[in-house]
């Protein structure tokens, strides 16, 4: 039988995307595990999700086990590195997924062989994570790099969330910029809108 996949490989608006993380992984901090339903049965949110929250697949979910254990309490305050391994395939297809490159609060790297297809295992390489207390992102140079940022988002260079992890990298961006970010219109932003921010005189 044959059948369109394409609503099935489409990225998940409500949720932490693979393409979010292309070319920019982010670091995030588990600040509750709760249960989902039976195409996500476990919804992690983190520090700054903005609403966004990580469902990790079966994969994740195994490699998040063996590393903390199967009672999610244990998994709270956590830091995970992720990032997009674009050889996940999903019906066939390469889509991309979320992976994990590193955890915190592990004594040693971690070596593990998880079942990919039936009778094929892959082996999962997970490097050890020094735990990230970053310094706030300078509020001069966020406004410096603010126009450059619009111009990323609104060329589709970018997304919202890979802006964001991009400038984490440096330090760790306020709610309120994160959200000046996620406000910039993806599809024209007018030199007028980044004249009035530069200039204090956003809301």
């Amino acid at each position: 039988m044959s059948f369109d996949v394409t609503d099935l490989i489409q990225a998940k608006s409500d949720q932490l995307n693979a393409d979010d993380l292309a070319g920019v992984p982010r670091v995030i901090e588990i600040t509750d595990v709760s249960k989902g339903n039976a195409e996500s049965p476990i919804i992690i949110s983190y520090k700054g999700d903005n609403g966004r929250p990580f469902k990790p697949c079966k994969t994740v979910r195994r490699i998040l086990a063996a590393a903390y254990g199967n009672m999610t309490g244990e998994w709270l305050g956590k830091q995970l590195k992720l990032y997009c391994d674009n050889s996940v395939v999903y019906a066939g297809q390469e889509v991309g997924g979320i992976r994990i490159a590193a955890m915190s609060d592990i004594k040693k790297r971690l070596v593990l062989k998880l079942s990919k297809t039936r009778g094929k295992k892959v082996e999962h390489i997970i490097d050890i994570l020094e735990r990230q207390q970053k310094p706030p992102y300078p509020t001069d140079k966020f406004k410096k790099a603010f126009s450059v940022m619009a111009d990323k988002i609104a060329n589709s260079e970018m997304t919202h969330e890979q802006v964001i992890n991009k400038c984490e990298l440096t330090g760790a961006l306020s709610d309120e910029q994160k959200q000046q970010i996620r406000d910039i219109e993806t599809e024209q932003v007018t030199h007028e809108s980044v004249d009035k921010f530069l200039n204090g005189d956003s809301e």
